[in-house]
This record gives C-alpha cells, sequence and structure tokens, in this order.
C-alpha cells in the first residue's frame, strides 16, 4: 500500500476511509490508534495489509503471464465453434444470466458466432471485437462453475488465458465500437470482479461507458415492443444497466468516483422489474429461464443502484466536502428515507429489519441475491451516516473525540455493522461458492467500523459483546463456501485472522485505559 515517496495511498475518497481502514494504517491514524489505546497496529500487520482486491489473482506480472502476454497473445486459436455455442447455452439457462444479462443467445449464436469463425480470407469489420467476445464468455462462465470437463471447450486453457486473450483484443473493441466489443467488455467485468481485481474491473467499466454512450444504451428503446432479448436495442439496454450497477457498486469498494453521470441518462427501470425482483427475491423458482423475453434481474437491484450513486455524489464527492455542516444533514435525512422506502417496497416477510440481531430469524428458501441485497443494505446505512465524519477533521477528532449528534451516527454504523457480521453467520451457507471476494468486503468495512467505534467511545455498555463479535468473526469467514480454494483465499483469510487478533486487543486495551481514566 506504500506510494513511491513512502505515503500510504490515500487515492480512496475521504468519505470511504474509514470504511477501508486507510486512514488507520497513516501517521495520523497511528497516532489516534495510541493516544486511545496507547499503543499502535503492529509493524507486522501494516506490512501485510491488502485490500480485498489487491490479492493474487492479479498475475498479470508473473513470468508465467509475461510468458503468455509475449509469445501467445491474438495467436490462441478458437475453440470448437460446437463447444463455444453449447457453452453459451448453458450459461443462458442459469440464474446467472438473468442476474448479468451480458449474452443474448440468439443474437450471440446466430451473428457473433458467424462473425468470429468466418472463413472467408477476407476479415470482416467487427471480428476482431467477436472473436474477444467469445475468450470474455470462457472466461466469464468458468467463474459460475458451469462447464464441465465435457462441455470445456479446452480443458488445457486456463480461464486466465482466455481473459488476456480478450484483453489483447481491447485496442480492436475500442476501436471498432460494437455491441459485441461491450459485450466482451462486460464479461471480463464480471470475470475481474468476482477474481477480486476490482482495479482491472473498474478500468474495464470505464471503457464500457464510452461504448454505452456511443451506441445509445442510456437511453431506453421506445415501448413499442414488450422486453425481448432477442432485439437487438433491448440487449444494449440491458448492458447498460449491468455497466451502471458495477459502476456504482465499484466506486464504494476503491472509493473512486463513479464514471457514469446520472444526469446524462434516463434511469427508468425496465417494466415489470419490480415485480420480477420481489419475485426472485422470495426465493420463487423462475421459470423458462432461457426464455428471451423474461425480464433480468441484474446485479442487485437496480433502485439501489441509484441510492448508491446518489450516496457517493452527495455525500462523498469533492463537491460535498465543500458543503456546510447543515447542508450534509440535510442530505443524510434525504437519503436516509431513500433508502428507508426501498426496503419498505422489498416484500414484507424477506426486506431487511432494520437490525439484525442473534435472535432473528431468517427464510430457509432466502438465495444469494437477497443475502447480497441484505449486506448492501447495511452497507448503504454506513456509507450514509459516516459521512459525518467528513465534518470533523482527524486532528479534531484526535483532540474531541465523539459528542453530540455525532454520537447518533457512530451508533447507527456500528448497528449495521454488527448486523451485518451477525446476519453473516447465518446466510454464508446459501452463499454461491464464486462469492468469496465480493462477501468479504463487508465484513472487512464492519470490521473497521467496530474497531473505530471502539476507539471513539471505548465505555459504551456494548463494546464487550461487540469485540466478542469481532473476535469470533474469522471463524466465521471460513465457512464461506469456495469451489476451489486458492492460495489468494488462504493468505487473505490467514491475513484477518491476523488483523482481528490485533485489532481487538487494541480495543480491550482502550477500554481499560479509558476505565482507568474515570476510575
Amino acid at each position: 500500500l506504500d506510494e513511491p515517496n513512502g505515503q500510504h495511498n490515500l487515492a480512496y475518497s475521504e468519505g470511504l476511509r474509514l470504511l477501508n481502514g486507510l486512514p488507520l494504517l497513516s501517521e495520523e491514524g497511528q497516532e489516534w490508534i495510541q493516544s486511545k489505546a496507547g499503543s499502535r497496529l503492529p509493524p507486522t500487520v501494516i506490512n501485510k495489509f491488502r485490500l480485498p482486491w489487491q490479492n493474487c489473482y492479479t498475475t498479470i506480472s508473473s513470468p508465467e503471464s509475461k510468458k503468455i502476454q509475449v509469445n501467445d497473445l491474438r495467436n490462441l486459436q478458437l475453440p470448437a465453434r460446437k463447444a463455444v455455442a453449447t457453452l453459451a447455452t448453458v450459461f443462458c439457462s442459469t440464474i446467472q444470466s438473468l442476474i448479468f444479462p451480458v449474452l443474448s443467445h440468439d443474437l450471440f449464436v446466430g451473428g457473433t458466432l458467424d462473425l468470429a469463425y468466418q472463413k472467408t480470407g477476407i476479415e470482416q469489420p467487427g471480428a476482431d471485437s467477436a472473436g474477444a467476445c467469445v475468450h470474455a464468455l470462457l472466461a466469464m462462465i468458468s467463474v459460475f462453475g458451469h462447464e464441465s470437463d465435457n462441455e470445456a471447450p479446452n480443458r488445457w486453457v486456463t480461464p486466465q488465458k482466455h481473459a488476456l486473450e480478450a484483453e489483447a483484443y481491447l485496442p480492436s473493441i475500442l476501436r471498432e465500437m460494437t455491441v459485441n466489443g461491450l459485450e466482451a467488455l462486460m464479461m471480463l467485468t464480471v470475470y475481474k470482479y468476482f477474481m477480486g481485481d476490482l482495479q482491472s474491473a473498474s478500468i474495464l467499466v470505464s471503457a464500457s461507458s464510452r461504448l454505452i454512450y456511443r451506441l445509445g444504451a442510456h437511453i431506453p428503446p421506445t415501448p413499442s415492443h414488450p422486453y425481448d432479448k432477442r432485439i437487438p436495442l433491448h440487449h444494449i439496454r440491458d448492458l447498460f444497466w449491468v455497466c451502471y450497477s458495477f459502476d456504482k457498486d465499484l466506486a464504494h469498494r476503491l472509493g473512486q468516483p463513479p464514471i457514469i453521470n446520472d444526469d446524462y441518462c434516463d434511469l427508468t427501470l425496465p417494466p415489470d422489474y419490480v415485480q420480477m425482483q420481489s419475485f426472485n427475491i422470495q426465493g420463487s423458482n423462475i421459470l423458462a429461464v432461457s426464455e428471451s423475453t423474461i425480464v433480468p434481474l441484474y446485479p442487485w437491484d437496480l433502485r439501489l443502484s441509484t441510492i448508491k450513486s446518489r450516496v457517493s455524489g452527495a455525500l462523498h464527492s469533492v463537491n460535498a466536502s465543500k458543503q456546510p455542516q447543515t447542508e450534509i444533514l440535510r442530505r443524510i435525512r434525504c437519503l436516509d428515507e431513500e433508502l428507508e422506502d426501498w426496503r419498505l417496497s422489498l416484500p414484507v416477510d424477506h426486506r431487511p429489519t432494520l437490525s439484525f440481531l442473534k435472535r432473528t430469524p431468517v427464510d430457509i428458501h432466502m438465495n444469494t441475491q437477497a443475502v447480497m441485497l441484505r449486506l448492501a443494505y447495511h452497507h448503504c446505512v454506513i456509507l450514509i451516516h459516516q459521512a459525518r465524519s467528513r465534518i470533523l477533521e482527524l486532528t479534531s477528532l484526535m483532540s474531541t473525540g465523539v459528542s453530540g449528534e455525532r454520537d447518533v451516527d457512530i451508533s447507527l454504523m456500528m448497528d449495521a455493522s454488527k448486523s451485518t457480521l451477525l446476519y453473516l453467520q447465518k446466510a454464508l451457507p446459501v452463499v454461491a461458492h464464486e462469492c468469496f471476494w465480493v462477501i468479504i468486503f463487508y465484513p472487512l468495512t464492519a470490521i473497521f467500523t467496530i474497531f473505530f467505534g471502539a476507539l471513539s467511545n471505548p465505555l459504551m455498555v456494548s463494546v464487550t459483546e461487540d469485540l466478542e463479535l469481532l473476535q469470533n468473526f474469522p471463524r466465521v469467514l471460513r465457512q464461506i463456501p469456495i469451489r476451489t480454494l486458492t492460495i489468494a483465499e488462504i493468505a487473505q483469510l490467514e491475513f484477518l485472522d491476523e488483523l482481528v487478533v490485533a485489532l481487538g486487543e487494541l480495543s480491550l486495551a482502550a477500554v481499560q485505559k479509558a476505565t482507568h481514566s474515570v476510575s
């Protein structure tokens, strides 16, 4: 995390620093910890600290990857067309194709493959983008584990190699600016996102957004025809919503500004979307997934994604940092109301509760999508109320601590963080195996928020219970279903063990110091 000048990477927006723990790793943050607990985070922990997306999957610089890039890129032959068509059919018949509607089966099999596998001597315009689309599909589908040895076009070619091959076509994609190119970029985004390489995913979203505008996908098609995935205008609108959802989520995970400007987009929801989302949250089986007339679910919830966007601009932008406290408080209240309206719009038996307690029941039929929505809800609560921390400078916080109205925001953030950890204890068994790097962001955010709250107010009644919850959580994280446990996940889990132990010891020291000072 160190920059060349020796300073910690502070490229994250001011409003998200505490969520990512970065201020605590700065010199000022360490001084604040020492003032509260009497000591700092151990150097071994600081040196090992890696954000979830900076992991072993980012292997572009490895000798093997360099060899692939130099010798093989743009030379990897496309696998047998029939095998690719079969995999496309498999993907388009799964629930993932509704959550990530990046492929239209009919348009892909009947058009993209013709272009990618053309046999004429003269290369047709858009052929490179079509080829990239095939490689990106083969990389993405591996994330969800749909390909078996019998279905895999070439079991000796790794998903990473297909991803690298698709990336090699980026200059052609940007030059040709076709729907196939946009599909390739979005499928690569899905692949990178689930591999934990969020920085690369963010760059891909940035490139995708320019194609979105170029292709007119930011404006919905005229409602002259009911939704049908076989209609190109409907398909590219799906690509817009996937790109939009990733953009708003990555902005908060990375602490960077979103790319897509809402003011230049028509954010009218697809017809019947709310009904479809409610149907899915209730755990109902969606029949005939492969039918082209079924309105997709898209990642998370489109209504929640638009709220995330407003939270980013209203509370965590440069403009927001210049607003007076009264204006920030007004925006917090407005966004609180919007988030509550969204929560109340969900089916009553499945909407997130304001708090999640040990005794709170969970639906035995819940699915991964429902789990992600609840986690995203609690995270939005943290994002909204963490904005109050922007009002006071860290130096002021070090000298005055937390007081008055700001106690309310700390309390709400703590409650949302505890709800996140308690909910995950019950919900992890149903989480899809590919979600490790997606899920781990939420407890890491909660852990640092609880730590900050404990040091800010070490005499609060619940601090002992909060720290017990924090210290037990590495054991819970090991219950995240993982199809293939790699060195990346092992290293991250081992680091979290060490980190939580250090945070727990510092928190207990802060409690003892505060207790001694008032006795």
